[in-house]
């Protein structure tokens, strides 16, 4: 019972990830992922020979062949010209592929350089608030769209995680306060992760996320401090 109950499951499952991953017309196949490892968005498209409209077939009634009359006249054999070799032809690309990466950007932080003990510091990154980016492959417009997310960590042990990727002071919301003076690397660890349309129809890029990682050092001085009676 507990076999055909995983059968059941796995079949209902696997039309839907087939569906997720390649959408066809009638002309062309699309597909879009990732490469975790190279940080690429790879689109690729093939034609859909499977969709494609067979040629009809035309059955023509052969022509009676008529009753010679004459005699032949003696064969002369004419001599042998060697014909020009035909001008090869490029052939129509049954399949594309094309591929976009997605620029790293920077961390910044204030204050900069004096960062003191006990005094919070705004954190922010350059990276875009998304990705947005269109092709026309095999004459099939293709869209993609990715948003982040941000793992902060400032070094100290403290993490943060956020889909807001912060702004200069006074508009920024990540903040952070150092409780002693010292070196600190913080780094930042963005995730990219989203969807893709063709054809008015919406689906998701596989492949897994899209990570960046960036740092920055970060020298902390003691804090002043002022004793009264």
């Amino acid at each position: 019972m507990k076999r055909l109950i995983a059968l059941t499951i796995a079949l209902t499952v696997l039309p839907f990830n087939a569906m997720a991953a390649v959408q066809c017309s009638e002309k062309i196949c699309v597909k879009v992922f990732t490469d975790p490892k190279t940080g690429q968005i790879i689109i690729q498209a093939n034609q859909n020979r499977a969709g494609a409209t067979p040629k009809p077939v035309v059955h023509r009634t052969p022509n009676p062949h008529p009753t010679r009359t004459w005699s032949p006249r003696p064969y002369t054999p004419r001599p042998y010209t060697p014909r020009p070799k035909p001008k090869a032809v490029t052939a129509i690309s049954l399949s594309d592929q094309l591929t976009q990466l997605i620029p790293i950007r920077e961390i910044y932080y204030q204050p900069a350089p004096k960062t003191l003990a006990q005094v919070p510091v705004n954190f922010w990154t350059t990276t875009n608030p998304t990705f947005n980016t269109s092709v026309v492959i095999l004459g099939i417009p293709v869209s993609v769209f990715l948003t982040p997310t941000y793992m902060w960590d400032f070094g100290d042990g403290t993490t943060l995680s956020t889909v807001d990727r912060g702004a200069p002071y006074p508009n920024g919301q990540i903040f952070h306060t150092y409780k002693t003076n010292g070196t600190y690397t913080a780094s930042l660890t963005v995730s990219w992760t989203g969807s893709w349309m063709a054809d008015k129809l919406l689906y998701p890029v596989l492949g897994g996320a899209i990570v960046q990682k960036m740092q920055v050092s970060i020298l902390v001085l003691p804090a002043p401090t002022k004793y009264t009676h």
